[in-house]
């Protein structure tokens, strides 16, 4: 039976050789076969040599900012410079109209003075007045007493300015009042006030004891009884 398979294909295989002859010398065709599956794929060649370096492409875009980075460590000190030139001199200024450069004060104490007059100057603080634009503020501070007798039963003390009251814009004094015969009582009190229109250089400040206003006559006074009497005195701008 193989032999009989074999003889048989080999026959078929005379007959397309055959054929194909017949076709070539006449040019028409004798037999025609079908066509015969395509074979299996053949074993991969060796790797073909590298081609050519492409051409460069476009320039990418920029990226963004990065984050700030850490402060550096602190540089060395520098080198001292040269010194400067010397600036141009001021524009000079005089008084008046600028201000006093600071606070120009004076104050007086008496300690336990124990006065007993009720007429005449208790105290007196002097003052240099630097401008007679200025005014003055005059405070004095301390104890007073006016004991009634009989009908005498009021006692005035005053501040005068080189022997007179202030007049601009009013007179600077206090006055104690007491109906009550022996009544001693030694009050802490305060004479205050400002003057304006005294002239320039040396001003007595007085404080002065006397009469009251006209209606009532003076009693018995006493001024700065065991303990500290002060005058503070201050030219002042208007």
């Amino acid at each position: 039976m193989a032999k009989l398979l074999c003889s048989h294909i080999s026959l078929v295989c005379l007959l397309f050789c055959l054929s194909d002859v017949v076709t070539q010398l006449t040019g028409e065709t004798a037999l025609q076969c079908p066509t015969g599956r395509d074979g299996r794929d053949g074993q991969p060649g060796p790797p073909g040599l590298n081609g050519r370096d492409g051409i460069p492409g476009a320039a990418g875009r920029d990226g963004k900012d990065g984050a700030p980075g850490r402060d550096g460590a602190a540089g060395l000190n520098g080198n001292k410079g040269d010194t400067g030139l010397q600036g141009a001199a001021g524009i000079p200024v005089t008084c008046p109209p600028c201000q006093l450069s600071k606070r120009s004060i004076t104050h007086c104490t008496w300690d336990a003075y124990n006065d007993g007059r009720d007429y005449g100057v208790i105290h007196q603080c002097s003052v240099i007045k630097q401008r007679g634009q200025t005014a003055i503020l005059v405070r004095w501070t301390g104890n007073l007493r006016s004991i009634s007798n009989g009908a005498k039963t009021c006692s005035r003390w005053w501040i005068t300015f080189n022997g007179v009251e202030c007049v601009d814009p009013a007179k600077i004094d206090a006055q104690m009042y007491t109906n009550t015969a022996g009544h001693n009582f030694h009050a802490p009190s305060i004479v205050e006030g400002i003057c304006y229109n005294i002239k320039e250089g040396t001003v007595n400040v007085q404080l002065h004891v006397g009469d009251c206003r006209p209606g009532n006559e003076h009693g018995d006074a006493y001024t700065g009884w065991n303990s500290v009497s002060r005058m503070i005195i201050e030219e002042i701008e208007l």
